[in-house]
């Protein structure tokens, strides 16, 4: 459910390098770009962003996520080409962009 966060995710967010899941999704007053700092979270195995209004790219630091399983960040204004790299996340097991303005 919604948790009626505002603002943007802070940079600082990278430094919860044990954190294995990042739920922040139907928070239509969280706004602003991912921050590249997600890359050093490396235990993430889920990352649910979705029905924000995040804009901006998908980082390539989303590389360093090797344990990755979800990645959920439909429905929010992300644009620019989706990274080459995530293909390269063995673990992941969902994956879901639709709804923003991706190409690639």
């Amino acid at each position: 459910g919604s948790n009626r966060l505002q603002n943007t995710i802070p940079s600082e967010i990278g430094q919860l390098v044990r954190l294995d899941t990042l739920a922040l999704s139907e928070n239509s007053d969280v706004t602003g770009t991912l921050p590249t700092e997600l890359g050093r979270m490396i235990q993430l195995e889920s990352l649910d962003l979705r029905s924000n209004g995040l804009s901006g790219t998908i980082p390539e630091t989303i590389r360093s996520l090797v344990n990755l399983e979800l990645l959920h960040l439909q429905h929010n204004n992300l644009s620019g080409t989706i990274p080459e790299t995530i293909g390269s996340l063995m673990n992941l097991e969902s994956l879901s962009l639709s709804y923003n303005r991706l190409s690639g």
